[in-house]
């Protein structure tokens, strides 16, 4: 049986005085209590929690919450609708393949013993052969979503058990209303009137006039319904959907009596779209750098000039139109949402970003410019490293070690005299395309005008170990110390994180 969404004094979130305060009682899916804090803002995924017993940090999906407390959270941070307005059911969304095409049904899964899968939809029951399934979540969909309103009203008539209590028959028939049930809701408020019993009259009379109200308006209802189960799947698709059916209630039901309805729905609507979009264009905005950075790196006219001229000026609006083209929207919402990103945790995580062998090209006071080394006095600051930056530094390390001698005796086989300088555009030019992609990222990140840096830091180079110099013997066996031909005598190698 799939339980009903409702607040009760166990699995609400006990929030102390609101969403500021700490201390909250989670209710999980398998009756646990779990006590701890939330950490930035949940999604239409879920949320993190800070344990309070022992510090941990948990990503729960809202599937490992019990229904009421996943919606005491989501009502907290505005992430479901009213009460009110409809009646929320656990269901299971099945991804499969028919014949190498992706589908996906939502419904119950009544039977999983075979070698099939049958889920409940609401109109029909469906066979998912277990070797074509792909995966299988726990979502909260709107009652009407995958009950017709026999179906739902058989179940909760038996849960609630009216008999004489005209309360009982006028909650029953708030839940009915909220499925437009509107037949089996006006019978039972009918006979709460009958009975003459309930401990609240004027709510009764309040309810029938609703209900009056709401049965004049069906289409519109309708039309709502649609526009709130968009919402509550969250995905590009109900999103796009959702905006046109908004825009048909507008052009339909101009002087509709559920104007307010549809008014906050849509505000509700807008705020999860929102959200949603911005976590998106947050989350892939810094991937797509590395991607239209591949692409000009890639390009044999490509200079180390035009590099950077690109960085500075075009290379926001090629990463702009390739997010606008994926969730199609307008270049202008995508450049919006990405300015709004810190009102989410999402849009505040940061990236690694490495010069690599090329930092001696900025120079040395842009270089150590916001590190401890260009911080005179200060004590150098030091920043708990995870392990993927850990393992992306080992890496950089070794190629630079392999590299180093390579690039020396080739350079200086190819350069007349032994005082040459590598000049910025030789560098470039010898460069691997996985190092101009790195270098045009992180400039780009840097200068691009779109990111800001959390942390910079710079390491000693690999060759020179931060002397500038490396020794070397001369012709008559002298040793001397020469300018380091990897950091051209700057020292470092600069890298930095940055959202």
């Amino acid at each position: 049986m799939i339980p009903i969404l409702r607040t009760t004094l166990l699995a609400a979130i006990a929030l102390v005085g609101g969403r500021d305060l700490t201390a909250q009682f989670l209710q999980l899916a398998d009756g646990k209590l779990l006590l701890g804090s939330i950490e930035g803002t949940p999604d239409g995924e879920g949320l993190r929690v800070k344990r309070l017993d022992n510090g941990g940090v948990l990503d729960l999906r809202w599937d490992h919450l019990s229904p009421a407390s996943a919606l005491a959270v989501k009502k907290t941070y505005d992430l479901a609708g009213d009460t009110h307005d409809e009646v929320m059911v656990r269901a299971d969304e099945v991804e499969f393949l028919v014949n190498g095409t992706p589908q996906t049904i939502i419904g119950r899964v009544v039977d999983q013993s075979g070698d099939q899968i049958l889920v409940q939809t609401k109109a029909d029951t469906i066979r998912v052969p277990k070797g074509e399934l792909r995966g299988r979540r726990t979502i909260d969909v709107p009652a009407t979503q995958i009950y017709t309103k026999d179906a739902f009203y058989l179940m909760r008539k038996a849960e609630v058990q009216p008999g004489d209590s005209a309360d009982k028959h006028i909650l029953l028939a708030e839940e009915l209303i909220k499925v437009r049930d509107y037949d089996h809701a006006s019978e039972h408020l009918q006979t709460a009137k009958d009975l003459g019993n309930s401990r609240n009259a004027p709510h009764l009379d309040g309810m029938i006039q609703k209900l009056q109200r709401y049965k004049e308006a069906a289409k519109e209802r309708e039309l709502l319904d649609q526009i709130q189960a968009a919402r509550s799947r969250g995905r590009q698709n109900d999103f796009e959907k959702g905006r046109t059916l908004m825009a048909q209630f507008e052009k339909d039901f101009p002087q509709s009596k559920l104007r307010a309805d549809f008014e906050t729905e849509k505000k509700r609507f807008e705020g999860a779209r929102e959200r949603f979009y911005t976590e998106q264009i947050a989350d892939n905005f810094r991937r797509t750098i590395r991607i239209v950075a591949d692409k000009k790196a890639a390009d044999a006219a490509t200079t180390l000039q035009s590099a950077r001229e690109y960085a500075e000026s075009k290379m926001t609006d090629d990463i702009v139109a390739r997010l606008a083209t994926q969730y199609r929207i307008e270049p202008a919402e995508v450049k919006s949402l990405w300015e709004g990103r810190e009102r989410f945790a999402i849009g505040k995580r940061s990236e690694h970003f490495a010069y690599g062998l090329g930092s001696w090209i900025l120079g040395e006071a842009a270089l150590i410019k916001g590190t401890h080394v260009g911080k005179a006095g200060e004590k150098e600051k030091k920043e708990p490293v995870d392990e993927n930056t850990a393992r992306d530094i080992q890496r950089v390390a070794r190629i630079f070690r392999e590299q180093m001698d390579k690039r020396a005796s080739a350079q200086q086989g190819a350069n007349k005299g032994a005082d040459h300088k590598l000049t910025e555009e030789e560098w470039w030019r010898q460069a691997s395309r996985e190092e101009k992609v790195g270098w045009l990222r992180a400039y780009y990140a840097e200068f691009g005008g779109q990111l800001k840096i959390s942390f910079a830091n710079v390491s000693p180079c690999v060759s020179c170990f931060g002397e500038g110099t490396t020794p070397e013997v001369t012709g008559d066996g002298k040793m001397v110390r020469t300018e380091c031909f990897l950091c051209q005598g700057t020292k470092w190698l600069r890298t930095f994180k940055a959202y």
